[in-house]
């Protein structure tokens, strides 16, 4: 018998919340849908092949943003892009981007309740078309040869602020839009305490320092080079993002097509200023950002420090190539 609803839970998504029941989900899908438990990356792969297997015509994903694009990368290796059944996440990550994207509300069982309820009565369920990032490059770890790699997201902080921003959001304790706050608060005042020389621990004064610490990379964007090497924000977006609800980013790719890229040597004293312009959701005011609508970026590392990406809040290390292009549209399914 076909299956037409999957869900696929990740229990380590959405820290402190508690992880989706997967016998209640069971219970509200019946002879819909099945569930599937995972308990690490890895295990998204055959739970991908049991949906499909299944006859999966919608996957909702009881994880973030994160959890999401596995899924979205497992399909994509396995049936390609003109075959993907459509997507539900469903609010249980951290910050759920692609959710507040798509305007999806309530919890897991909410969403999952209202997927069954439109195959019960024969709903056709509403498709939200989303566009995406492809990223393509090469990956040298230590004592390993360097590999390619290809991976399809649709928020990246490949250096600069947004990355060093995420390496110290994933270390509070309990993480959403309280701990985006405290992570720039805690940013703003260490640099503000640092320049002023005020006699705090060291420990203070190297928050900000890391945070604002530039990436040194060779940026183009078009083919057109970026100036400078030490890039204070090398970003790209396949959509408007809001982060927690506390900021809004990549205004540029509100509209379908064009990816929002932002890079250069802006500073961190233009950072702080910029922050009322993140709230709005509006273009950053800096001379020395390049922030444009484009279709290829190309960063290639400085230094011996390789870039450490971060798309859609996972980790990407090592990496000493890439090239980001606009990807496949992603269907979602808005309950």
């Amino acid at each position: 018998m076909s299956r037409p609803i999957a869900v696929i839970i990740n229990p380590n998504a959405g820290r402190h919340r508690p992880a989706a029941d997967a016998r209640r989900l069971a219970a509200i899908l019946g002879w819909q849908g099945r569930v599937f438990e995972t308990e690490s990356e890895h295990a998204v792969g055959p739970a991908v092949d049991e949906a499909l297997a299944a006859g999966a015509q919608v996957i909702a994903i009881s994880g973030g943003d994160g959890t999401l694009g596995g899924v979205l990368n497992a399909l994509l290796q396995r049936v390609g892009p003109d075959a993907l059944p459509l997507l539900t996440p469903t609010n249980s990550g951290t910050i759920d981007f692609v959710a507040r994207k798509v305007q999806i509300k309530g919890d897991v069982e909410d969403i999952v309740a209202r997927l069954a309820a439109a195959f019960r009565s024969g709903t056709r369920p509403v498709r939200v078309e989303v566009d995406s990032l492809q990223l393509t490059g090469h990956i040298r770890a230590p004592g390993m040869p360097e590999t390619p790699f290809s991976q399809v997201g649709f928020a990246l902080a490949a250096g600069g602020i947004g990355q060093r921003f995420f390496s110290k959001y994933y270390e509070e304790p309990v993480l959403g839009a309280r701990a985006i706050v405290q992570v720039v608060a805690q940013a703003v005042g260490s640099y503000a305490l640092d320049r002023a020389g005020a006699p705090v621990p060291e420990r203070y004064r190297a928050y900000g320092r890391a945070v604002f610490r530039p990436t040194l990379a060779e940026v183009s964007i078009d083919g057109q080079r970026v100036p400078g090497n030490a890039h204070g924000a090398i970003h790209a977006g396949a959509f408007d993002v809001s982060l927690g609800g506390v900021f809004r980013v990549f205004p540029m790719a509100a509209e379908k097509g064009a990816i929002h890229f932002q890079a250069g040597a802006i500073i961190p004293g233009e950072m702080i200023r910029a922050l009322p312009a993140l709230v709005r959701g509006s273009k950053i005011p800096s001379e020395r950002l390049v922030e444009k609508k484009g279709y290829e970026m190309r960063v290639v590392p400085c230094s011996d420090e390789m870039l450490s990406l971060i798309l859609d809040g996972e980790p990407i290390d090592y990496v000493s190539e890439l090239q980001v292009v606009p990807g496949p549209a992603v269907g979602i399914v808005r309950v």
